[in-house]
């Protein structure tokens, strides 16, 4: 029994990665759709790459693009 202190920790370390993620791609999604869509359109590209591919878009939730 002593060793399940490593699984419940896993757990929880794997439990965390998920919503640090799923809050990233979140505000990636709301820096879509508060983006001006004026030229360029780097940073609305990226992001509309983001929703589609979620790992993507998980990360650069956290990023600030310019335009």
């Amino acid at each position: 029994m002593k060793n399940q202190k490593g699984y419940i920790q896993a757990a929880v370390l794997y439990i965390i990665i998920w919503f640090v993620a799923v809050i990233g791609w979140g505000m990636n999604v709301y820096k879509l759709t508060t983006a001006d869509f004026e030229p360029s359109y780097k940073n609305e590209i990226i992001r509309s790459i983001g929703v589609v591919v979620a790992p993507v878009g998980a990360i650069t939730g956290y990023i600030n693009i310019e335009d």
